[in-house]
């Protein structure tokens, strides 16, 4: 999502990258929805893959960039984490705290094999720092589809769907929103650079029109599925939406301008990489989960 608040420049210079992008997203968003739609364990299926796809292309951007990292070493820790996320999701029983200090221990043991290589400290470093960004964050979509706090009749109650989906779709929706507004504000208003040596063409009008289009996103999830929120946590959900998505999308141009890469990979046409479609999400996530457990404490 790096170009999501920019002007589309590519894409005027080339339609057929524009329509790369509608297809793949055409092919796509059905899968998603069905996934989010048909139960938990379909979408942690969905979510597991993903990791593991986007987990690779991370450590692919690291050795590209001359970073030394352990794919085989990451996969383990990284379902460690997504483990105890499934655990906790499925039995209320937190091991999250375990598979941490288990995540830095196993990692250093494991590197610790090669204590007369150059570079093995930061092999190790970037091996579970890896882990982490995309199997911690990820983890928290789990979580969300496992949420079972009641619904209120929404415009889609006939359809009667399940209070995980409805919570996924919230955070789908508010992002997507945020992605949307950015792109088109910043192509028709954008003039001011938000970060010019990271990402050129994001533009702080853009940025606003991605708060905007989060809080329509969050109010839309709301009226279509009855979320049992008040208008201000609804208004909190969209803002903290608005603001994380782009952080977590600059996060990642960051690793791939460290990298020297564009896109962290190829398997989606027009789109680049798992990681570059979910790197908003991964913020985000975390991000409207941590909002709504404080909210709903108060």
């Amino acid at each position: 999502m790096d170009n999501a608040n920019a002007a589309s420049a590519d894409s005027q210079r080339n339609p057929s990258a524009l329509l790369q992008r509608v297809l793949s997203a055409v092919v796509l968003l059905p899968l998603v929805i069905v996934c989010v739609w048909w139960g938990f364990w379909p979408f942690t299926m969905l979510v597991v893959v993903a990791a593991a796809v986007g987990l690779s292309e991370l450590y692919a951007a690291f050795n590209h960039g001359g970073y030394l990292s352990n794919y085989p070493l990451g996969i383990i820790l990284m379902a460690l984490l997504l483990g105890a996320m499934i655990v906790r999701a499925v039995t209320g029983v937190d091991l999250l705290a375990p598979a941490l200090a288990l995540t830095v221990m196993i990692g250093l043991a494991a590197c610790a094999s090669r204590h007369a290589q150059h570079g093995a400290v930061a092999e190790w470093a970037l091996t579970v720092g890896g882990a982490l960004y995309v199997g911690s964050l990820m983890g928290f979509l789990i979580l969300l589809r496992a949420m079972e706090t009641p619904l209120f009749n929404g415009l889609l109650a006939p359809l009667q769907p399940q209070p995980g989906a409805a919570w996924i779709a919230l955070v789908l929706m508010a992002t997507w929103g945020q992605d949307l507004f950015a792109y088109f504000v910043g192509k028709r208003w954008g003039q001011h650079k938000m970060a010019p040596s990271l990402s050129p063409r994001k533009t702080w009008e853009g940025a606003a029109g991605g708060v905007l289009g989060a809080l329509v996103g969050a109010f839309l999830a709301l009226a279509l599925f009855g979320l049992p929120l008040s208008l201000w946590v609804t208004a909190l959900i969209g803002l903290v939406a608005g603001i994380v998505g782009p952080v977590g999308d600059l996060s990642e141009s960051f690793i791939k301008r460290q990298a020297g890469l564009k896109d962290a990979g190829s398997l989606i046409p027009g789109h680049g990489g798992i990681l570059d479609r979910i790197d908003s999400v991964l913020f985000s996530a975390p991000a409207i989960y941590i909002t709504l457990m404080l909210t709903m404490a108060l």
